[in-house]
């Protein structure tokens, strides 16, 4: 364990060395996918990398928005390509080229949006939205296997309030601090979509958000890729690799008596959702 840590000490101080002598020279990403976690963004995020028109960052999740943004501009343009790499991309491959990244505690997190508002010259944000009830008990066993939370799921749930009073509040009063129990045990808080993409449509424009309905996605990856496509502007793109990625291991059965208990905690939500998206869900119908 020690060896891992410092293993990722030096790959975090020689890309913050090649950031602060490369970073003006590369480019901001066109699009984020934003969230939600357990959602399906790993797999999302393997797709549009595909396509001949869209290149990669350095690393999946810079999580720059939420926890690293004190790091400075520069750091973070040292994730994606050079200027001239993606100009030249752009000739061979007849189109302009975008860039993007996928960091899933975006959506959540209470400054990131505002952020990317701020920072990103055309802001456009992909959201992924599951079955509430189902993101939040991929989102338990993804920690609980990981040994970074011992409780209970039924006990985790009951002592999430506890768990999370006032961090929203000292995350926006220190914005470099990393709150571990907001972004790892708000299993019901990023369960509720319906502020959070409030949230989005306010501060991007509705216009500049694709939601993607994560059980649409799992059923027909292939539709759902191409949509977000169309979104960004793209052609649709030929031989794509479709395999699900990150698929979680875990008991799919959820007990009927906590299933009841996350839905009687979703509802409301849930009803609001629908309203702001202005589109049905049938997550629990």
């Amino acid at each position: 364990m020690a060896w891992e840590t410092a293993k990722a000490a030096l790959r975090e101080a020689a890309h913050s060395a090649k950031a602060m002598t490369s970073g003006g020279a590369r480019v901001l990403p066109d699009f984020v996918i934003v969230g939600a976690q357990k959602a399906g963004t790993t797999s999302l995020f393997a797709y549009l990398a595909q396509h001949p028109r869209i290149a990669q960052p350095s690393s999946k999740e810079v999580h720059y928005f939420d926890y690293n943004y004190h790091r400075g501009g520069n750091w973070y343009r040292g994730h994606f390509p050079r200027a001239e790499e993606m100009a030249a991309r752009a000739e061979e491959r007849g189109g302009p080229m975008l860039t993007f990244e996928a960091s899933p505690y975006y959506m959540y997190h209470p400054l990131a949006i505002e952020r990317m508002f701020a920072d990103l010259p055309t802001p456009k944000a992909v959201a992924m939205l599951r079955d509430p009830i189902a993101r939040a008990y991929s989102h338990y066993w993804h920690e609980h296997n990981k040994g970074q939370d011992d409780l209970s799921l039924e006990e985790a749930i009951a002592q999430e309030p506890r768990r999370l009073q006032g961090e929203e509040e000292r995350i926006r009063e220190q914005p470099e601090y990393r709150s571990y129990a907001h972004q790892h045990f708000s299993y019901i808080g990023r369960s509720r979509y319906a502020p959070q993409v409030e949230r989005l449509y306010r501060v991007l424009g509705r216009e500049n958000v694709c939601l993607v309905k994560s059980e649409a996605f799992f059923a027909d990856p292939a539709t759902e890729t191409e949509r977000v496509f169309g979104f960004l502007g793209l052609p649709r793109a030929d031989g794509i690799d479709y395999a699900p990625r990150n698929v979680g291991a875990y008991d799919d059965e959820i007990p009927e008596a906590t299933r009841r208990h996350l839905r009687d905690l979703f509802d409301a939500d849930y009803r609001r959702l629908r309203e702001v998206a202005g589109r049905e869900f049938d997550w629990f119908e």
